[in-house]
């Protein structure tokens, strides 16, 4: 065999199965690389899939988080209206319990006030009743003299017999004077005797009982019909009131008249009105008799503040 011949042949299979080889290792080169993408691939939808995911986790949780937020929002509005409405009650409350204290103090204050004038009338009433009792007291001791004197001349007459025209006259002379009790007042009211008369004493009036009581007095020796009641809710009277009842006969005029002059003849500051409404309608209220009805006289005299 030829040398040449050899070497050509040995040379030939090298070159052979270098090229197996690199097929060899291009099909794992190639299998390789499939497997590169495959895996290459599988990472990149893994990664997708888990990006997604974490995307709508990440949504479900901002929604969560948003709805409990909102959630805690109107909890929190509600909880503060409540919070307000109790503020608001309790202003209210305190404002209650200020105007329950105000109105307190002002009902402290009217009794005080009341008191304080109740002591006063009753002073006033305690002085007038003084008076009058010592003005009873004088004009009974002058009713005992002028008896005394009376009965004293009657003995004597009785003990001196004289002829009729001078015992007549004698007589006459020693009447007695009418008992010092009658004063004119009285005398110039007699002839209006049997009259009813209402007497409403004001409540107000610092002596009002007392002047009520002196009116309806003198009233009572002159044979008339008073009776007194005291008015309470209203004010604003001065003086002593002469009224008439609308439609009444010339006799009850009269009478009024002069119980008018009767009273300035006594010293009251008397006038005479017109009652505003009807006769039997009044304000405020009447204490006193319950019988005949305050309203049944056809005259009253209204006793107010500063009478006198």
């Amino acid at each position: 065999m030829v040398p040449g011949t050899v070497t050509a042949m040995r040379s030939n299979k090298l070159v052979n199965m270098d090229i197996e080889q690199l097929r060899g290792w291009a099909t794992f080169m190639d299998r390789a690389v499939v497997v590169s993408l495959v895996v290459t691939v599988m990472a990149v939808a893994a990664l997708a899939t888990t990006t997604w995911l974490s995307f709508r986790i990440g949504g479900a949780v901002r929604a969560h988080e948003h709805a409990a937020f909102l959630g805690y929002k109107a909890e929190t509005r509600k909880h503060a209206t409540e919070l307000e409405q109790e503020v608001s009650r309790a202003r209210e409350r305190t404002a209650e319990l200020e105007q329950a204290i105000s109105d307190a103090d002002a009902r402290a204050g009217q009794a005080a006030r009341e008191s304080t004038t109740a002591k006063e009338k009753a002073r006033s009433a305690e002085i007038d009743a003084e008076e009058v009792r010592k003005r009873v007291e004088e004009l009974g001791k002058a009713v005992r003299e002028a008896t005394s004197r009376a009965a004293e001349a009657k003995a004597v007459a009785a003990e001196r017999p004289q002829p009729k025209e001078e015992a007549a006259s004698e007589s006459t002379a020693a009447r007695p004077a009418p008992p010092a009790s009658t004063s004119p007042i009285v005398e110039s009211l007699r002839k209006y005797a049997g009259t009813k008369v209402a007497v409403y004493v004001l409540d107000e009036a610092p002596d009002g009982s007392a002047v009520g009581a002196a009116i309806s007095g003198t009233l009572s020796d002159a044979g008339w019909a008073p009776l007194t009641w005291t008015w309470t809710g209203v004010g604003g009277i001065l003086g002593v009131v002469v009224l008439i009842k609308d439609g009444s006969d010339p006799a009850t005029n009269e009478a009024a008249s002069a119980g008018l002059e009767a009273l300035r003849s006594a010293g009251f500051n008397a006038a005479k009105g017109d009652w505003p409404a009807n006769w039997r309608r009044y304000r405020g209220t009447l204490n006193g008799p319950q019988t005949p009805d305050p309203t049944e006289a056809p005259i009253r005299i209204v006793v107010g503040n500063k009478a006198r």
